[in-house]
């Protein structure tokens, strides 16, 4: 009998602990956000020191300051962008190398991204011609300010 009622004591006290057990949860809510923009063959602006380098600057608004300091900006390009389906079937994350005839790469600053291009074609007569028609999404990540 002091056995059972000795298990039942335990039993109650441990139903007793566990039970007042309050469960947290740790939200981290620091949510990436993606703009798919067109690039236009026709909006890109030779380089007047190197004709084969091109650049094309997007208006971003929303790239303000607290995204230029703390956040993380990535971009990538497609050139199978469907604007009726409102996807691609693919993108590629620039920096990239021979894409076609150019490679890719990115700067920005607060309200602006500008994507560059280098002809690395084959050489041609005369002046290389801008890149191709695309898309670039263009994704801004939040990030907590890790106290610099």
């Amino acid at each position: 009998m002091k056995r059972l009622l000795l298990a039942a004591l335990i039993g109650t006290a441990a139903l007793v602990s566990f039970s007042s057990c309050k469960k947290e949860y740790v939200t981290n809510y620091l949510p990436g956000v993606s703009y798919v923009t067109p690039v236009p063959s026709n909006g890109w602006v030779r380089n007047n020191n190197n004709p084969s380098n091109f650049s094309h600057e997007l208006k971003f608004d929303e790239l303000d300051a607290q995204y230029f300091d703390y956040g993380h900006v990535g971009v990538a390009i497609t050139f199978n962008y469907d604007p009726n389906k409102g996807h691609a079937t693919s993108y590629t994350n620039i920096p990239a190398e021979y894409i076609g005839n150019y490679s890719y790469t990115f700067d920005y600053e607060v309200g602006y991204v500008i994507i560059n291009a280098a002809y690395v074609g084959a050489p041609v007569n005369g002046t290389p011609p801008p890149p191709p028609n695309m898309y670039a999404k263009v994704t801004l990540t939040d990030a907590d300010n890790g106290g610099n």
